[in-house]
């Protein structure tokens, strides 16, 4: 009866078991608490993280525990073993190291680096005891000097103060023989053309140049240039001898419309004038419009029998060059066939630009008036009444043909000297002083035939058919100039009057 007995409760016990399990596999929740939440950033939470679970005390409880021991035991078993193994693949070692953390500071950058050189002086010095126990001679050495290479590294390999350091190179500079300098002095190279050029090039020496000094009598304009970058005071005078050099270089010939057989100084008059216009209509700056003259006279000088129909696309392409060689936003080549009225095409604008460019020499260094003006205005410490009045003068000279052979520099020095001329009442060598002729390099007597030659062309001005510049110099921004009540006094009328012969 009670075997009997304890069967049933075996099987009730087992009963229970398998009902809990199959509530685990299934997704039965124990029981909780019901209406204990918190509200998360998820939502609304179960508190009630512990469960109520039936705890059965039974044979099958203990013996099931007591499963779990051993199993739990066997498992680290097993981990160590797989360990041990997994680090005898990886490593190659027997056992396994165990790095324990230490409680000395970490390293410094000097101390890590020392015990980098004191392995590596370890391993040369197990090298040197290998060399010294196998060593390998050849046909060429001695033994002894084998002993003693030994021995000199071996003093190297010693770690050595910096007074020790010190006292090595002098010792070692010293041991050096004298023979083997001596030696290479006795030397001869082969001179050949090569070695002499170069030998000369290295004897050359290189000087520099101071500019020269002025003379008593001549003011330098530059002195008080000194603390401003942009003025370029250091190298000023040889920027303005490179230029005059320039236009020797590039020269405008006298009649240079001679081998034209339709171009004349009239239609080239007519042109510029218009361009004048152009330039005023698109506010370019006034050295676009010195450029674009100097671009037409080089080309119509190199390119004989320009048609008439070719004469107002040259000009315009002339000026399309020099915008965008001055200005800093250049108008599309649509704008500029705008302004021809559409007689011509992009690519025709585009044709003309490759032809200049490429009968030029692709080379725009020809120098313009406006450049040598503000130097000379500089130097003659005129106002910006005497500038305004020069640049009229010099745009009404480019207009004119029979003025387009003078140099740049010339008539920026007749326009100057006449503007001081006319807006003061000193006689004309009173007003060329010294000072401008030093740095224009032309004498009065040079410049009064171009001076007279301007005052003529201001006085026509009224009678000519080309009134762009003078409509430009009508204008607040530049004073009025052209208006100025000097231009018909005395004192022009009776420069005009001045013969050149």
């Amino acid at each position: 009866m009670e075997v009997q007995v304890r069967r049933q409760r075996m099987v009730q016990i087992q009963d229970q078991e398998n009902v809990y399990a199959s509530k685990k596999i299934n997704g039965a929740i124990p029981t909780k608490r019901q209406g204990v939440t918190v509200r998360g950033a998820l939502g609304e939470l179960n508190t009630n993280v512990q469960t109520q679970r039936e705890v059965n005390v039974g044979k099958v409880a203990v013996a099931a525990a007591e499963f779990e021991k051993k199993a739990t035991i066997n498992r680290g078993i097993v981990r160590s073993n797989y360990s041990h193994v997994q680090s005898k693949v990886n490593t190659g070692l027997t056992t396994k190291t165990v790095i324990q953390p230490s409680s000395r500071p970490p390293l410094r950058r000097e101390e890590s680096t020392a015990g980098l050189a004191a392995r590596a002086i370890v391993r040369t010095r197990a090298a040197l005891k290998d060399a010294q126990n196998k060593p390998h001679y050849t046909k060429e050495t001695n033994p002894l000097q084998v002993k003693k290479t030994t021995q000199d590294v071996k003093k190297v390999t010693k770690l050595t103060s910096l007074k020790d350091n010190v006292k090595e190179c002098k010792s070692a500079l010293k041991s050096i023989p004298k023979t083997t300098v001596e030696s290479l002095c006795k030397l001869k190279i082969a001179e050949n053309d090569e070695t002499s050029s170069v030998q000369k090039q290295e004897n050359v020496q290189i000087q520099i140049i101071s500019p020269p000094k002025l003379p008593e009598d001549i003011e330098d304009i530059d002195a008080g240039d000194k603390n401003s970058p942009l003025l370029m005071s250091i190298y000023i005078k040889d920027i303005y001898k490179y230029l005059t050099d320039l236009e020797e270089k590039y020269p405008i010939e006298e009649d240079h419309l001679k081998k034209q057989a339709v171009i004349t100084g009239k239609m080239r008059a007519t042109l510029i004038d218009w361009l004048a216009e152009v330039q005023r209509q698109f506010s370019f700056v006034l050295e676009t419009f010195h450029l674009t003259v100097g671009i037409i006279d080089r080309y119509l000088q190199v390119v004989p029998n320009v048609q008439r129909n070719e004469l107002q696309l040259v000009g315009v392409t002339a000026m399309f060059i020099a915008s965008k060689y001055e200005e800093i936003h250049v108008p599309d080549v649509s704008d500029f066939v705008y302004v021809t009225d559409n007689a011509y095409t992009k690519c025709d604008v585009f044709k003309c630009e490759r032809e200049i460019m490429s009968k030029l020499d692709f080379c725009l260094a020809r120098p313009i008036p406006l450049s040598f003006l503000r130097r000379f205005v500089k130097a003659a410490h005129g106002t910006s009444k005497n500038h305004h009045l020069a640049k009229y003068f010099v745009d009404l000279s480019l207009v004119e043909y029979s003025m387009a052979h003078y140099r740049p520099s010339e008539l920026a020095a007749s326009a100057i000297c006449l503007s001081l001329y006319l807006l003061s009442s000193k006689k004309i060598s009173d007003v060329w002083t010294p000072t401008l002729s030093y740095y224009s390099g032309y004498s009065l007597d040079h410049i009064i035939p171009i001076m007279v030659k301007i005052a003529k062309i201001v006085i026509n001005v009224d009678n000519s058919k080309h009134k762009a510049v003078y409509n430009m110099y009508s204008d607040n921004t530049v004073a009025k100039v052209s208006h100025l009540p000097q231009l018909k006094g005395d004192a022009i009328y009776e420069l005009a009057k001045v013969s050149l012969s």
